[in-house]
């Protein structure tokens, strides 16, 4: 009995595959192949990975995620312009990422880039703004900003108002 249904497997998928458009080749195990992409010819990526000043990130990691399976295709490491490319793509959706220096974090990704045959695409990996704690208006450090304010306290600097707007509904003192 099992062996009938295996053999009637066998039949159907015969059937099905003669049926198709798609190329033996391209229904073979291996690296997947996308119906109409002309055999032969790879697509690239390649792009520049910046700061949020738009400084080049040297010798940074960067690596690429096919989008359609979620698995990591490729890695590469910046060249001192922040440079990068990752060749022989076969054609499909890819994300690039920034990655920390140990490899664990992603800092920055791409939208979803779409490469065809042949193609070569440009991609800007650019890391997102960072402020300094309390935007740097009382330093760059919370024991600087404690200090700051400790002594504007001790002076008697009090805020009336925050952009035109009376900060409180109480009389101040002496007023």
């Amino acid at each position: 009995m099992i062996g009938k249904v295996r053999s009637i497997v066998a039949v159907v998928v015969t059937a099905a595959v003669a049926a198709s458009n798609v190329p033996v080749r391209a229904q073979q195990a291996g690296a997947p192949t996308l119906q109409g992409a002309r055999a032969g010819l790879f697509a690239s990526i390649q792009g520049t990975a910046v700061n949020w000043t738009n400084a080049a990130l040297a010798n940074a990691p960067v690596r690429l995620r096919d989008a359609r399976l979620g698995r990591v295709v490729d890695t590469a490491v910046t060249d001192r312009f922040g440079a990068f490319e990752f060749r022989n793509l076969e054609p499909g959706s890819y994300v690039v990422e920034l990655m920390a220096q140990s490899n664990d974090t992603v800092l920055a990704s791409t939208p979803i880039i779409n490469v065809n045959s042949g193609q070569s695409v440009a991609a800007l990996l650019k890391l997102p703004f960072r402020s300094p704690p309390l935007g740097g208006a009382f330093g760059r450090t919370l024991p600087t900003a404690l200090a700051i304010t400790s002594a504007a306290v001790a002076a008697g600097v009090l805020a009336t108002s925050t952009a035109g707007a009376p900060a409180t509904n109480r009389a101040l003192p002496g007023q």
